[in-house]
């Protein structure tokens, strides 16, 4: 992240890219993920859903 602003919207895509790799590994290819939702407060959160 070294760089980056530390916002929710960055932050979740850099857990995007250390997760989804992994549960496809652990899995054998059987799952992966489907989505991430990082909530600041209950007004403010951003979800991802990968990239397509």
């Amino acid at each position: 992240m070294k760089g980056k602003l530390p916002s929710c919207e960055n932050l979740i895509v850099e857990f995007w890219k250390i997760l989804d790799p992994k549960i496809s590994e652990i899995t054998n290819g059987r799952a992966s993920l489907h989505c991430i939702k990082v909530k600041e407060t209950n007004k403010n959160f951003a979800e991802y859903y990968g990239e397509n």
